[in-house]
């Protein structure tokens, strides 16, 4: 796995999940504390931190922990709050898109894809 593919992934991964964890603390009445917010943005920071700065540097096989985030990312979508799926999403969409042509790189890309367009349309429902 190239480092140059990494950072900016990681980097869009935590901005999303932080918008839409802003969305979800502060979007109907604005009036909640900071304090539920900044525990959701640690969360999300050690999440990421783990995922883009240890697991997948690290993964000697791509496509299985690829997949293995993408169906943790899948999970985490009932705790949608926490912004894991965002991140454990795109860890594992960026692990399985370096082995593509495998059917686990293919799998982790499905999967992460469609843990990040479920915890979208989980943050829609909720907030509507």
């Amino acid at each position: 796995m190239q480092r140059t593919a990494i950072a900016p992934i990681a980097t869009l991964s935590v901005l999303v999940a932080a918008a839409l964890a802003a969305w979800g603390t502060f979007g109907e009445t604005g009036d909640q504390p900071w304090g539920e917010y900044l525990a959701v943005l640690a969360v999300i920071a050690v999440g990421a931190l783990v995922v883009f700065a240890v697991v997948v540097p690290r993964a000697e096989r791509a496509g299985a922990i690829g997949l293995v985030l993408s169906a943790l990312a899948v999970l985490t979508v009932a705790v949608f709050w926490s912004g894991l799926p965002v991140v454990l999403g795109a860890g594992g969409l960026l692990l399985g898109w370096s082995t593509r042509e495998s059917f686990p790189g293919r799998a982790a890309v499905a999967l992460g894809a469609l843990a990040i367009a479920a915890d979208v349309i989980v943050y829609v429902a909720d907030m509507t």
